[in-house]
């Protein structure tokens, strides 16, 4: 519980960056080996750019019924079972031999990863007080981006060295070490288990229905479509666009993502500290995260500028502040769920940046089949993370514990209405 030794919770949050790393590399992956599996299978980039969306289909259909797997069966059984499918399906992408094997691997590695965010959240809302969630938080979604750092290096020289195929294999079965971790280690409360089976439904339209949660999930649309061009075409763009080889994009690529991965636990715990300090929850988180999404959209520049270094530190500022103001958004989440509806808030926001994730690989794909130029693609991602600011801005109202209806929290079925 959130009075849990000091120790544990941190073991705690090891265990989610750890799995957030993971998820990062077998997500990433794809990305990075784009131009290799489009050179051998024949795919041009709206195909490949088809087959980079295919992960988010699933990723969208399970987040919510993701959250109630843990609500059956306790979170360390839900993600223990998400991560162990989802390290399958991405060893499995090695043994494709056209788009639609392709396309069927991705689709299983986001039924497994959909599960991920709604039970870092369940558990982060059970066990850390508002004060330190900010922090928490920050620490273990720095996991996903140091994961998208680390990715196009690891891939690189495995691809170079071997083949696009058994980096893959690697990658996907290394995976599963995680999964042995968690289930040996990771400790569930009294109050989690006896919660298991017995945490009752709360409508995801009841939660819409409230203007702050409606706002947060519009944001995190609008700031995932910024978040997802850069994790499935980043690779592709330095290559095709800027000319870099696949050895020079491996360190280049992984730049942002490296900045992002030190700007996460940053803006996180600066964003508790001013809670600390007296600053109200609604000033301390909804600042943090607007202004970083305002200097996120200087995306748009990179595009234009003739220098590719130029162009690399652009996308190196984006990434770090839509990386710093993920951190505070997911903190968000868990300041205005009550324990009984975190899993389907997390559900709901991240339902929505699997739509923005489908929506990105798309529109850029052909877009680039289009025009041959990322200029575009990246004026709309600069656009969007605009929007996602409006919406923090104009529509999330105070950051407060949303009003459930006791009905829908009650296990007495006379209440509970069915």
């Amino acid at each position: 519980m959130r009075n849990s030794p000091v120790k544990a919770r941190w073991w705690v949050i090891f265990l989610l960056f750890t799995g957030t790393f993971i998820n990062a590399i077998d997500r990433a992956s794809l990305s990075t080996a784009a131009p290799n599996i489009m050179a051998e299978l024949g795919l041009d980039a709206g195909m490949m750019g088809l087959a980079l969306s295919a992960f988010f289909w699933s990723y969208i259909i399970m987040n919510i019924p993701a959250d109630g797997l843990a609500d059956q069966y306790g979170a360390k059984r839900a993600l223990g079972w998400a991560a162990g499918l989802w390290s399958l399906c991405s060893a499995l992408t090695g043994a494709a031999t056209q788009c639609l094997h392709v396309v069927l691997a991705r689709i299983g590695v986001g039924v497994g990863e959909a599960a991920s965010f709604p039970v870092n959240a369940r558990i982060v809302t059970n066990r850390f007080p508002p004060e330190e969630r900010g922090t928490a938080v920050g620490f273990y979604t720095s996991g996903l981006r140091l994961g998208f750092a680390l990715t196009p290096i690891l891939m690189a020289g495995l691809i170079s060295t071997w083949s696009w195929r058994f980096a893959f294999y690697v990658t996907g079965i290394a995976s599963l070490l995680w999964v042995v971790l968690w289930c040996f280690t990771y400790q569930e409360t009294k109050t989690e288990r006896a919660a298991a089976g017995a945490v009752p439904k709360i409508p995801w339209k009841e939660l819409l229905a409230n203007r702050t949660v409606l706002g947060l999930v519009l944001c995190k649309f609008f700031q995932d479509y910024l978040f997802y061009v850069f994790v499935t075409w980043l690779p592709a763009y330095l290559i095709l666009d800027r000319g870099f080889t696949l050895m020079k994009m491996g360190w280049y690529a992984s730049l942002p993502w490296m900045a992002g991965a030190l700007a996460q636990p940053l803006m996180g715990w600066l964003s508790d500290q001013l809670i600390r300090r007296g600053i109200s929850i609604t000033v301390s988180r909804k600042t943090t995260i607007i202004a970083m999404q305002l200097l996120a959209a200087s995306v748009v520049l990179a595009g234009y500028t003739p220098d590719a270094m130029t162009a690399v530190w652009l996308l190196t500022l984006s990434v770090a502040c839509e990386s710093a103001s993920t951190s505070v958004l997911w903190a968000t989440c868990t300041d205005v769920a009550p324990p009984s509806a975190a899993g389907s808030l997390a559900g709901l926001m991240n339902t929505a940046g699997g739509l923005a994730g489908v929506l990105a690989p798309l529109v850029t794909g052909f877009l680039l089949k289009l025009t041959g130029s990322f200029q575009q693609a990246l004026l709309i991602a600069s656009c969007m993370v605009v929007l996602a600011a409006c919406s923090m801005w104009f529509i999330v109202g105070d950051l407060k514990p949303i009003p459930i209806r006791q009905k829908r929290i009650t296990n007495d079925p006379e209440t509970s209405g069915g």
